[in-house]
């Protein structure tokens, strides 16, 4: 009777059995197994590396920056000023009225534009002559709105500019942004100036006191979270924000100098026009 023999057992005609190079074998095992012990290696430097409370140091230093901010900011932009409390403490509790310096800094403005119409209001020249302040006020509102539609449309050609008391004449480009800025303190100060029975004394030196006592540790718990993150290059560069100001602004000078100078120059070499002597006779 036929018995079927297994093919495994027949060895193959033709065909030889391939050898198993050792020393390849050794090579790569030896690459696999430091490839693995690098990487263990890597995970655990990168654990001792990083402190186990890095975490918990920038939320506390997040906290930190979010509570001294929103104090900064609160001081900076309130929205509650109360047209019927202008003393300095309030006559519920007795506590500080905290109005903010953006409004205080508006309220002025809106006292000077109240001096401005009556003066134009006294003018026989002017517009505004023998004009009520209150449509005055609401002239200068409608222009003031004219020129943020135009800052809306995208015109960026807005410019300021002012006088130093050493006689320098500054002027800066201002992006359409911070112009809607400026033209919205001054809706705010015409605002103002239309519903505020009694104004309130502003001293705008110790408004800028006060800013400076409140920025100081504002920057300091905003180093500390760069610190916490792993920063350091911006921490020295914060430290060093009044030596930089200061390097900024001479290099400022000099070039105004330099400006000046050559304008100078220029007006010096320009040649100037002889007088036309006519010699024909006559």
């Amino acid at each position: 009777m036929f018995t079927p023999t297994p093919v495994r057992d027949k060895a193959t005609p033709g065909r030889k059995k391939k050898k198993v190079n050792v020393t390849l074998w050794t090579v790569c095992s030896t690459v696999g197994a430091l490839s693995v012990i690098g990487s263990v290696a890597l995970m655990v430097g990168w654990k001792q590396q990083i402190p186990l409370n890095s975490v918990s140091e920038v939320q506390q230093a997040k906290a930190q920056v979010s509570q001294i901010r929103e104090v900064y900011l609160e001081k900076l932009s309130r929205t509650d000023y109360n047209i019927d409390y202008l003393s300095s403490y309030s006559s519920v509790e007795g506590t500080p009225t905290l109005t903010g310096w953006r409004q205080l800094a508006a309220a002025l403005w809106g006292q000077q534009l109240r001096g401005e119409i009556s003066r134009m209001q006294a003018d026989e020249n002017s517009g505004f002559y023998r004009l009520h302040y209150m449509p005055a006020l609401e002239i200068v509102k409608f222009n003031s709105l004219d020129v943020l539609l135009e800052a809306a449309s995208g015109n960026n050609t807005f410019y300021w500019g002012y006088k130093r008391t050493d006689g320098t004449k500054l002027e800066e480009k201002l992006p359409p942004g911070a112009a809607a800025v400026l033209l919205l303190g001054k809706l705010e100060a015409i605002d103002y100036a239309q519903n505020l029975e009694s104004q309130p004394s502003v001293d705008l030196n110790q408004m800028v006191i006060q800013i400076r006592n409140a920025q100081e540790p504002y920057s300091l718990a905003q180093a500390q979270l760069l610190r916490a993150r792993g920063y350091l290059d911006p921490v020295e560069q914060m430290a060093q924000v009044a030596d930089i100001r200061l390097r900024i602004k001479q290099r400022e000078e000099q070039r105004q100098i330099y400006l000046q100078q050559t304008k100078k120059n220029q007006n010096k070499l320009a040649p100037t026009k002889q007088p036309v002597v006519n010699k024909s006779g006559g």
